[in-house]
């Protein structure tokens, strides 16, 4: 028996009848239940893609800056090498340094390329979304015996338990 309407497994039964405001009462509850947990997946998922995102931006920034010093370099090595046409040794110094910045510069954009397509957007929260309406509309049934979609993936990351979550 149920002693709190909303804490009870869905589509399980109950000892006992139950008035259609008790009733009502429950699936409020547990409708309620479902957003507050999708809209803390969808959070959680839009964080860990803004992390992604940031740390992107970063290196493209990092990248930015390495390719301005290539520009440097690059001017002061075209220019002593026009001052000194055959004199190697400066030249072909300046030269090394300069593609050693030009080579940490692709690795960086290379790297940030590689973190934004790792990006997955709001996959889950999706996923569940679309089970969570079907549901509502008769599509299909809730799963019985398991654990529900939704509770599962909010086991799988920590959720804050402060007010602003």
């Amino acid at each position: 028996m149920v002693d709190k309407p909303g804490a009870g497994e869905p589509g399980a039964p109950s000892g006992t009848d139950r008035s259609i405001g008790e009733l009502v009462s429950d699936a409020t509850d547990n409708l309620s239940r479902l957003v507050r947990l999708e809209i803390k997946l969808a959070k959680l998922e839009a964080k860990a893609d803004a992390v992604k995102i940031g740390k992107g931006i970063g290196e493209f920034l990092a990248a930015g800056v390495i390719l301005h010093l290539f520009v440097i370099l690059l001017s002061v090595t075209i220019g002593l090498g026009l001052w000194e046409i055959f004199d190697l040794p400066l030249w072909g110094a300046f030269g090394i340094v300069t593609l050693f910045y030009l080579l940490v510069a692709v690795a960086f954009v290379l790297t940030a390329l590689i973190n934004f397509r790792r990006r997955q957007g709001l996959a889950r929260t999706a996923e569940t979304s679309s089970r969570l309406v079907a549901i509502l509309r008769g599509d299909i049934r809730p799963p019985k015996g398991e654990r529900s979609v939704v509770a599962a993936t909010t086991d799988q990351a920590p959720v804050s338990s402060d007010s602003s979550v």
